[in-house]
């Protein structure tokens, strides 16, 4: 019992001594100031804008950044659904898994858009390495930097400002805060393990 006190509270104080930094680093991204990723983030988000066909510049107004929220969801639920009903004729399939039942797919697809993560599942015995890659694992990133998007975006609108593009505010949350702190955290955990 006192372990799992001192977990939390070293959990707590982890938050609050790395919340001050985060956040200072999240309104610059935002506020289109500069940061020690751009060198780097900048072309790979012009090249998803480039290559998506979507102009990151536009400012949108609440209708449409609502609307831009939940075709994109849709539009990725519906992907997701699609992969896991054809697991069974898609690449990194090495057990043979077919696809599963229609309403577990359905389940799952919309459990993880929605970034509730529920799992009415057992692990590789229901869904494929491309599934978990190519959908699960897609929609983690997806669902949390639309969560992110529209958190800024309300923030915008409460301090009066235009609310922003949903794409780009998606891009920036990926590509300057997703993925960073999943690389250094990955590299922190691969050192852990290997002083085990």
């Amino acid at each position: 019992m006192l372990q799992g006190f001192v977990q939390i509270a070293l959990i707590l104080v982890i938050l609050v001594a790395i919340a001050p930094l985060i956040g200072r680093y999240m309104a610059r991204v935002f506020m289109d100031q500069t940061t020690g990723l751009d060198a780097i983030a900048r072309p790979i988000e012009r090249l998803i804008f480039a290559g998506s066909g979507i102009s990151g510049n536009r400012s949108m107004t609440g209708t449409q950044y609502i609307s831009a929220v939940l075709i994109s969801n849709l539009v990725m639920g519906i992907l997701a659904f699609l992969i896991f009903m054809a697991q069974g004729s898609l690449p990194l399939n090495p057990t043979g898994l077919s696809a599963p039942s229609w309403d577990l797919a359905l389940h799952t697809a919309i459990s993880f858009v929605t970034n509730t993560d529920q799992q009415h599942y057992s692990g590789e015995t229901t869904y494929t390495y491309f599934s978990q890659a190519g959908a699960l694992g897609f929609l983690m990133f997806t669902s949390a930097a639309t969560g992110i998007a529209v958190a800024i975006a309300f923030v915008r609108g409460l301090t009066g400002q235009a609310i922003g593009n949903f794409y780009r505010d998606l891009v920036l949350s990926i590509t300057r805060i997703l993925l960073p702190i999943s690389l250094v955290g990955a590299i922190a955990l691969l050192i852990y393990f290997a002083g085990v």
